[in-house]
């Protein structure tokens, strides 16, 4: 499939108002757009030159991630032009067009997890990118790290902050460890607060007002949305392979 008609599957899966909202191309786009026949695309959620070399080896024609390459990597962020360009790879991102949707990061999260979605939270003009949610029957705290350690493929850290079973969870994959936000699902009566970053403000105002944190990774926490993202791709572009390029666990 050609790049321009591929584009019109990426985008299909969208509101048109959240794709107005970010179309300033920092959000979502191309880098090192070109007119290709794509056969292949690789998927990881960062694009790093290890990420690169490993479609180079693949014979990837386009990388599909979830960050873009953002200015603020400084020689990262050229490097890796660069070698798009040698290699003759197209790069798609989608961040926080993706995290909106059902399908992206935080409620792949929440389904992974087994929680019904109550409503949306952590709110940005129009749009949400968290989701409070709720398990059928309370559960321990042990059983969320058990769960969310399956989900996100390695050990999760907890601070345990209250010694209730858990029935009401606020989420947010990714970068979710602004106070703002964990005080909005405290004052949503959240027993936990899952997310993939933290900070020592967070940590703290959880542990002032009794709400467990639990930290999986900013990765981790969103590789299956972006997975799920590449699934309804191939459904709509049958004859292009999908293959995984993802990092390794280190944060």
């Amino acid at each position: 499939m050609k790049t321009d008609e591929l584009e019109k599957v990426f985008v299909s899966f969208f509101k048109k108002e959240i794709l107005l909202f970010f179309k300033d191309q920092t959000q979502y786009g191309f880098n090192n757009k070109r007119d290709l026949d794509i056969k292949k695309i690789g998927i990881s959620v960062d694009l790093t030159l290890d990420v690169i070399e490993k479609a180079k080896n693949n014979h990837v024609d386009l990388i599909l991630t979830h960050h873009n390459i953002w200015d603020d990597y400084y020689e990262w962020h050229d490097l890796c032009l660069e070698k798009l360009v040698e290699y003759q790879i197209v790069h798609y991102f989608n961040h926080l067009v993706l995290d909106n949707a059902p399908f992206g990061p935080t409620g792949s999260l929440v389904k992974g997890l087994g929680l019904k979605q109550l409503y949306p939270f952590c709110k940005l003009s129009d749009f949400y990118f968290g989701i409070i949610g709720e398990f059928k029957e309370a559960i321990s705290l042990n059983e969320i790290q058990v769960r969310l350690t399956k989900y996100c493929g390695h050990e999760i850290r907890v601070w345990q902050n209250n010694n209730r079973l858990i029935k009401r969870v606020g989420v947010v994959s990714g970068s979710g460890a602004d106070i703002e936000t964990l005080r909005e699902a405290y004052l949503n009566q959240c027993d936990a607060y899952i997310t993939g970053e933290k900070k020592s403000k967070s940590l703290l105002y959880a542990k002032q007002v009794g709400m467990n944190f639990i930290l999986g990774s900013h990765t981790f926490t969103e590789y299956n949305g972006l997975k799920a993202y590449a699934n309804l791709i191939k459904e709509n572009a049958k004859d292009i392979e999908i293959i995984s390029l993802q990092e390794n666990h280190f944060e």
